[in-house]
């Protein structure tokens, strides 16, 4: 009976263990702290932008740039740069929040395949690799919540593009108190080029104050 079930035991460690290595891969990949220029047997690819591009990698030659790559609900923030701080934004507990990111890509934005955002960072230029609470959205497995502190709810996510831009949208509510945290935003291709933007102490989490209820 055991050398019968051993085989099994063993490949759901294998299983585990490339999973394990997969997910490594990942947070690699999106760990970059700027803008990414791939070569494959596609072509060229600058990867997604938040709002500026290299001179070379724009129609014409010239960089393209926009003000509003960023929008919380319904403030619009600049996240052009690979860091940049806004005022700290405090969202309550039990009020929906909606996270707008507008893309764009030199190849046309049918190339980006995805967008994560990273919380629950803290100190100085953290690596998104350190975050324990993220949200992604992928063309090839959906919407994934890593939340193990519970701190967000309801979570969607859902697509727009017009002309020039790709808009992918986080719904979400937050669950319970966070401290004033980063938040990091990053896009990759279908060449696995990404590119992170980071705002510095972005957002905290808090209880709606006594005197609005």
């Amino acid at each position: 009976m055991y050398a019968r079930n051993q085989p099994s035991v063993m490949h759901k460690r294998v299983v585990k263990i490339a999973s394990a290595i997969v997910a490594a891969l990942v947070l690699t990949l999106v760990g970059a702290n700027s803008s990414v220029y791939a070569l494959s047997g596609h072509g060229v690819s600058y990867a997604p932008s938040f709002g500026s591009t290299y001179a070379g990698s724009a129609l014409n030659g010239s960089p393209m740039t926009y003000k509003d790559g960023l929008t919380i609900n319904g403030n619009i923030y600049d996240i052009s740069k690979n860091i940049q701080t806004i005022p700290t934004k405090t969202l309550y507990v039990g009020a929906p929040v909606t996270i707008t990111v507008k893309l764009w890509e030199y190849g046309g934005t049918y190339q980006i395949q995805g967008l994560a955002m990273f919380l629950n960072l803290r100190g100085y230029d953290p690596n998104i690799g350190s975050s324990d609470t993220w949200v992604q959205y992928s063309k090839i497995t959906g919407l994934t919540v890593h939340d193990p502190h519970g701190l967000l709810s309801a979570t969607t996510a859902d697509v727009k593009y017009d002309k020039d831009f790709m808009y992918i949208t986080f719904h979400t509510t937050p669950n319970k108190p966070m401290s004033t945290s980063w938040m990091a935003f990053t896009a990759w291709d279908n060449q696995l080029s990404a590119n992170t933007a980071k705002i510095n102490n972005a957002v905290n989490f808090s209880y709606i104050p006594f005197a609005y209820h």
